[in-house]
């Protein structure tokens, strides 16, 4: 093999590499054509991406999404990415083939960024393959294909580094491109949270690499120019989103919003045993969170090789991976630990959030940088193996006691069998952490070439061990359409969902996944709780949204308390009927007693003739003169036209839009023309001319240096 053969196999092999790990986890969607289906991509993703596929596919970009809470904004929706690069792989493959494949996608991604990262901050080949590899796979990443926005976020977290780190080595034009282009599409990838957490650890980085910059003056220049640019490209997602949060009530969310989602002691465990509450793919997970929130296992080995290094951080990087590890976990832990309350009331933004434990992908980012640069230089001397006799005892003693202590903590006799199974749980927790203990320090004290291999061996079954069932799928079939979509759909009119807890207990269990057959996931999208009929042009008068129009969540909350009582207030808003159950067993759609219309004449309250061809415009066709209402949520960038003439439009009972018509005024026609989409979209143009202004520049620069 000739050199430049070689350094092309030595650049390619790790891609390659990354690649085959990521179809390994889905090799269900890889081999067998099947999708991801659970939590949110059931209940959120797909139902959203659907309605996007459906329109993408006849050409039309929807702005607006009509058929959830009486109408929402769809560009600018918060974990939406209607203007990032996935959108043109929802519109080919449809929304959950798009969403299966997304995943795969972004994994390999993810890998790869970090690669690259390790690979400018000095580390060997071997060890910036093993922090790609660790970023992959543990649980902060891997297990985050259910919220699609947050793994295609994290995906771009190594690439981020990796374009400010070398800004920072060298400030030249060719870098500063990189370092837009990169902020520019993790800004759009989804996840507001992921990306303003990331921009913070960003910012942390750049403070402690600036005092060994050689140019502080260029790299300060490219930096912001690149910053501005990509904050330009992405004027069209962020320019809405502010307009949309004006509306609702995520600007400033009360600090206690965040105590329930935080850090505990205990949490530290998972570190060294991610099954101590079970699994629940294994049907046995006993606390409340779901376990992506707090799956942030790395491996046995790498948590080991901190603990070992903790002491005798020698280097400066280590150092800051070290910090950052113990801030992220200090932040993670929320309001009543003090550093969350501090950033609570100084950091722009985090008021926003309601999810401190979502700091702990960073503590795992740091996590899986640290350990694969440390594990070369580990040498474990024999007093380490306290640490499996040490697990080993507790395991023995946790034996012996759990019986009793479960008998003792249940608080009902009806509880006691729960008690048990998870004391057992947290047995076989223990056992399984004082065996994989051993094994690691067995392998940590080898001083051969056979240490990193058989550390890497070890660790990479582990991780896979959780990663690939961690990721259930089924058949595509699933998301056929219920025929009771077809029938809802048909007519036009609402469904009211009043209470969607019934089917999400028993579909989407924090404990059990639960099967994944045919019939019982088609029985679940054939309940048509929230969002599902989304994907079917289904409308709702209900629906789950993170940040939702306030007036028109007042309305809903409204109606959730009155439904049962109050025939004419549905008919009033155009439902036709309503999914309602106390358990799922019950469940049914009951048709409304008084079907209603969507649209009508206040005075009279003679229904309106509607049509909407295209999410952005209804058409409606008056009997008669006087002012029609339109029980469609009210929003700015909506405009109203009478027979073809611009009108003023009212707000009807603070939610929905209504306008007067003249005696003989034949068509009312409503448009969806957001100013801040149509200006956010010019500055986006601008900052697209500009990247092309710095390509040009630089292909000038390189074709003039080379003369």
């Amino acid at each position: 093999m000739s050199r430049s053969g070689y350094l092309l196999w030595q650049h390619l092999s790790p891609v390659l590499w990354f690649g085959v790990i990521s179809c390994t986890v889905f090799w269900r969607v890889v081999l067998l054509g099947e999708v991801l289906y659970y939590g949110d991509i059931m209940l959120y993703f797909h139902p959203a991406l659907a309605f996007e596929h459906h329109w993408l596919k006849q050409g039309v970009l929807p702005l607006w999404n009509p058929h959830i809470l009486f109408g929402q904004p769809f560009v600018g929706n918060p974990q939406e990415w209607l203007l990032y690069p996935s959108t043109l792989l929802v519109a080919w493959l449809g929304a959950e083939r798009g969403i299966s494949w997304g995943a795969v996608i972004h994994l390999w991604q993810a890998g790869v960024g970090v690669w690259l990262f390790a690979l400018r901050l000095g580390y060997t080949r071997r060890q910036a393959v093993a922090a790609g590899t660790l970023w992959m796979l543990c649980g902060a990443v891997v297990l985050r294909s259910q919220h699609v926005g947050i793994l295609q976020t994290l995906a771009w977290y190594g690439w981020s580094f990796w374009a400010v780190e070398g800004l920072l080595q060298r400030a030249d034009v060719r870098r500063a491109i990189w370092l837009t282009i990169v902020l520019a599409l993790v800004s759009l990838a989804g996840s507001p949270q992921m990306f303003h957490t990331l921009i913070l650890v960003l910012l942390g980085w750049l403070l402690y690499r600036w005092r060994n910059v050689s140019d502080k003056k260029g790299a300060l220049c490219w930096g912001v120019t690149a910053a501005g640019i990509a904050l330009l490209i992405g004027c069209a997602h962020w320019l809405p989103l502010a307009e949309l949060l004006r509306h609702t009530d995520r600007v400033r969310l009360l600090l206690r919003d965040s105590a329930g989602y935080t850090f505990h002691l205990d949490h530290l465990l998972l570190f060294l045993t991610p099954n101590l509450f079970g699994f629940p793919w294994h049907g046995n997970y006993a606390i409340t969170l779901f376990y992506w929130e707090v799956a942030f296992f790395a491996g046995t080995i790498p948590a080991i090789v901190l603990l070992h290094r903790w002491r005798h951080t020698t280097e400066s990087t280590e150092r800051f991976w070290k910090r950052t590890l113990l801030l992220s976990i200090w932040m993670a832990a929320g309001p009543y630990a003090g550093l969350y309350t501090l950033a609570y009331y100084i950091v722009p933004g985090i008021p926003s959030f309601r999810t401190p434990l979502r700091w702990m992908t960073i503590a795992d980012f740091a996590l899986c940088l640290w350990a694969a640069a440390a594990f070369e230089r580990v040498r474990m001397g024999k007093r380490w193996w306290w640490l499996p006799v040490g697990m080993a005892i507790i395991a023995g003693i946790w034996q012996i006691a759990s019986k009793g202590v479960a008998m003792q903590l249940a608080p009902s006799p009806e509880d006691t069998a729960k008690a048990l199974a998870l004391a057992t749980t947290v047995q076989v927790a223990l056992w399984r952490a004082a065996a994989m203990c051993a094994v690691a320090m067995a392998i940590l004290s080898l001083q051969n070439r056979w240490r990193w291999w058989l550390g890497a061996g070890v660790t990479l079954a582990e991780l896979l061990w959780i990663a690939i069932p961690a990721n259930p799928t089924c058949s595509p079939g699933v998301f056929s359409p219920p025929s009771v979509a077809t029938i809802l759909q048909q007519n036009g009119q609402r469904l009211l969902v009043p209470n969607t807890a019934p089917i999400w207990l028993r579909y989407v269990d924090a404990h059990d996944y639960g099967p994944n057959d045919l019939h019982t996931l088609r029985t679940f999208r054939a309940s048509m709780c929230s969002n599902i009929g989304m994907a079917h042009g289904v409308g709702e008068a209900s629906g789950y949204e993170p940040a939702p129009l306030r007036e028109s969540w007042r309305v809903f909350t409204e109606l959730q308390a009155r439904w049962r009582d109050d025939a004419a207030a549905l008919q009033r808003i155009g439902v036709a009927a309503v999914a309602f159950g106390s358990s799922a067993d019950d469940w049914r759609i009951t048709p409304a007693s008084k079907p209603g219309s969507r649209a009508w004449m206040l005075e009279s309250a003679e229904p309106a003739h509607l049509q909407m061809p295209t999410p952005q415009y209804v058409a409606l066709s008056p009997p008669h003169g006087g002012r029609l209402v339109l029980t469609d949520s009210a929003y700015p960038g909506w405009r109203v036209f009478v027979d073809e003439r611009p009108a003023k439009w009212h707000v009807h009972e603070r939610a929905f839009r209504a306008v007067d018509v003249p005696g003989g005024a034949r068509r009312v026609e409503w448009r969806y023309l957001p100013d801040t989409f149509r200006v956010g979209l010019f500055l986006t143009c601008i900052g697209f001319a500009l990247l092309a202004g710095q390509l040009s520049y630089a292909l000038c620069k390189g074709t003039v240096n080379k003369l």
